[in-house]
């Protein structure tokens, strides 16, 4: 993208033409005023992801210390029962997949909030609230962040095998049965349900990869309206 600003609008036409030409996106940026915040952004660091991350560190926080009062801390105040490993793991992998959730629909709610302020308004060309204007803009960076904490979420369920804990309750399952000489038969109810739980998890996160590399400039500008709009809606 190309920053272009200033007060004669023939002028700024045609340097916006000149763009195009040389194969670059030029964006009008309004009058000369802005000129000087244009000259700032290559002194900016990551200006459009701090509110995103900042989002997510709290939002982190707050889920990771519920988890760990009601996984954690109530067992061992209640039941005296030492469940602190599940910090390594067990936690982190329920806090990830909220977390990928919430920030996916704090993605497309600002959509929803803006056309139900222009209804109330009765027109389309009044501009947003600044909060929603700022947090609209942001959208694609929300949205790469909630990949990578659906990503985690992967790498985390794939390690569940290997734990010590979930090895430690196979085999005592296994020797109870043994002792009672007796073999629990295939429940196919439960076999189907879990079957179909991450059939549906592996499709989603396809579907999720998909619609950041969609979000990607070098992706989505190659790409028409038509077919961006196609993956958003699936």
């Amino acid at each position: 993208q190309v920053f272009v600003c200033g007060d004669d609008m023939e002028a700024k036409q045609m340097v916006m033409d000149i763009v195009r030409a040389l194969g670059l996106t030029p964006l009008d940026q309004g009058s000369l005023l802005a000129a000087q915040e244009i000259e700032n952004y290559p002194l900016q660091l990551f200006p459009m992801w701090k509110f995103p991350i900042f989002l997510s560190l709290s939002l982190t926080a707050f889920f990771f210390f519920y988890c760990l009062a009601l996984d954690v801390i109530y067992p061992y105040i209640y039941e005296k029962k030492d469940f602190s490993f599940f910090i390594a793991i067990s936690i982190p992998n329920k806090v990830c997949p909220i977390l990928a959730l919430v920030l996916l629909a704090l993605v497309y709610l600002p959509g929803v909030l803006a056309a139900i302020i222009q209804l109330y308004r009765g027109t389309k060309y009044r501009r947003f609230p600044d909060w929603l204007d700022k947090w609209m803009l942001c959208r694609k960076q929300l949205g790469l962040v909630a990949l990578a904490f659906a990503s985690v979420h992967v790498l985390y369920t794939l390690v569940i095998p290997i734990r010590s804990f979930v090895r430690w309750r196979v085999s005592s399952y296994t020797i109870s049965q043994v002792l009672n000489n007796k073999t629990e038969p295939l429940n196919y109810t439960n076999a189907w349900l879990s079957d179909s739980y991450l059939a549906l998890g592996i499709l989603g996160f396809f579907l999720f990869v998909l619609l950041g590399i969609t979000s990607l400039p070098s992706v989505s500008n190659n790409v028409n309206w038509r077919e961006f709009r196609f993956v958003q809606v699936r």
